[in-house]
């Protein structure tokens, strides 16, 4: 009798777990917007940015430049002709940046962005 009792309890906690895991639950799950419609603006740094110039001119105008505005050298990215700038306590980014735009010899000036390793926008589950 004991062996046919187990296999009776045995049986029993079969259908209850199925039955449990039959249960359906009011709650869904939706899928977060997908990661094109996330929109993602980069950042930059508030007092520093980068400059380019030609390497046929050279360097010369520019650290005249940068030492006349009271600029600070940062970084000088000689293998790409270009320098990372902190832009004056008493100027903004922007008058700063739209200085050093009619420095002879200068090509490009950009912000320095920020640029997270990790992805800014992760793809997650919500539950309803």
């Amino acid at each position: 009798m004991t062996s046919s009792r187990h296999i009776s309890i045995a049986t029993l906690l079969i259908i209850a777990l199925i039955a449990l895991a039959s249960c359906k639950t009011k709650q869904t799950v939706a899928l977060s917007a997908p990661i094109d419609s996330h929109k993602y603006e980069p950042e930059h740094s508030p007092n520093v940015f980068l400059v380019m110039y030609d390497k046929e001119i050279g360097k010369e105008p520019l650290l005249k430049a940068i030492k006349e505005y009271g600029v600070e050298i940062v970084y000088d990215y000689c293998m790409i002709n270009g320098m990372a700038l902190k832009k004056p306590e008493n100027k903004t980014l922007e008058e700063t940046m739209q200085h050093f735009k009619q420095v002879k010899g200068v090509t490009n000036v950009e912000y320095d962005h920020i640029i997270r390793l990790t992805d800014p926008v992760k793809p997650r589950l919500e539950i309803e």
